[in-house]
């Protein structure tokens, strides 16, 4: 893959080998080194890791994991610091390898977990969750050495309700304190949760702290197989199926634009994709998703309103966040070519997102003080929530 930048003058040593090695050694399982990977055979897991950036003293790491079983690849990023090059690196992996690592080896061998069950559209969903360690840097904060649920135990209810039918979810939190400035962050399938990270904040802004201190723990939940529902879209062949009716939607956007029949949209992309919850999917989802990505400095409620139906939060919605991948995907594998920025801008205007940004900025107000309410849409009575 050549994602590690190579040997250069002030590199005595290979970084990618380096990290490749300390991985292998490192994990709770038998691992070999293949090619740019780690693979796990035991758990059927690869382990990719990437450099976003190496320096005399420092190192921020990418990881990915990928696993046939799941339907997405799971994602971390640590950052270490050391004397050294060979130092900064030992920190990041140390870190990925004591609390995501950890936990991803509770979950693949099914020990310590809690159970817990959720209800979705009219389902009833058992789960185990497992958590991993908490890894603090810095200086000592809270009880950590025995209390390792503080943060489950703070935000379990919330993490409950953002529950539908996937296979399964991880949750990232990070806590640090800066003296005076705090960091509150927890990540649901590597989106963050501005409700839930403020929570956190607010959990640690008594800390004690001269310099600096840090939490980063990890909750992996995965559902049990008898209350699992079918997914069309599940595996590698369903994503790229998904992928291609997402492209038929988008196609139907690009179309209403040209003829300026844009009541018609709907109509036809429910003519062209023989799914009609995906179509209406589609269609309610794919304008509002480039807007959001477009003005991602405003902030965005977690949840929509689907006609008669509650709240419903866009973690909960299978084929939401499948349908953000595959329509960046399209855009960049070049699908639309040299029109790929034109197609973006079709896709935009048609959501209702834009209409509000426009009157915010028409009204004199700023993009980044902007608190965007629920997206409300009205789907057919035939659609169903899945």
């Amino acid at each position: 893959m050549g994602i590690f930048r190579k040997k250069e003058e002030h590199h005595p040593f290979d970084p990618l080998r380096l990290v490749l090695e300390s991985i292998r050694d490192g994990v709770e399982a038998k691992a070999e080194i293949d090619g740019d990977t780690v693979y796990c055979p035991e758990w059927n897991i690869r382990i990719i890791p990437q450099a976003e950036q190496v320096t005399e003293n420092s190192a921020l790491l990418n990881f990915y994991l990928t696993n046939p079983e799941w339907d997405e690849t799971l994602y971390e990023c640590c950052v270490g610091m050391g004397g050294d090059t060979r130092t900064a690196i030992g920190m990041a992996c140390g870190s990925f390898l004591f609390s995501f690592m950890q936990g991803i080896a509770q979950m693949q061998n099914r020990t310590d977990f809690e159970a817990l069950e959720s209800s979705f559209a009219g389902n009833t969903h058992r789960w185990k969750v497992y958590k991993s360690n908490i890894v603090g840097m810095g200086e000592n904060v809270g009880d950590i050495s025995e209390n390792h649920s503080a943060y489950w135990d703070l935000l379990k209810e919330h993490i409950v309700k953002r529950l539908g039918n996937q296979k399964m979810c991880y949750v990232k939190i990070y806590a640090a304190k800066a003296k005076s400035e705090i960091t509150g962050e927890c990540r649901i399938d590597d989106i963050k949760s501005e409700e839930l990270s403020q929570l956190v904040a607010d959990y640690i802004k008594d800390w004690d702290v001269k310099n600096f201190a840090s939490h980063k723990q990890f909750f992996f939940i995965r559902q049990d197989n008898d209350t699992l529902l079918p997914n069309p879209y599940s595996g590698e062949a369903g994503r790229e199926r998904l992928k291609s009716y997402v492209k038929i939607a988008v196609d139907k956007f690009i179309e209403a634009n040209a003829t300026k029949e844009y009541d018609k949209t709907s109509d036809s992309i429910k003519q062209a994709i023989d799914d009609p919850v995906l179509a209406e999917e589609c269609y309610m989802f794919i304008p509002e998703i480039c807007a959001e990505n477009a003005f991602s400095a405003a902030v965005y409620a977690e949840y929509v309103s689907l006609g008669a139906e509650k709240s419903v939060y866009k973690n909960q919605i299978s084929d939401f966040y499948p349908i953000n991948l595959a329509v960046f995907t399209l855009f960049d594998e070049g699908v639309y070519g040299d029109q790929t920025n034109e197609v973006y801008k079709i896709l935009i205007g048609a959501s209702a997102i834009c209409g509000s940004v426009n009157k915010l900025l028409e009204g004199g107000g700023r993009l980044e003080d902007a608190k965007l309410t629920a997206l409300c849409f009205m789907p057919s009575e035939e659609f169903k929530l899945r």
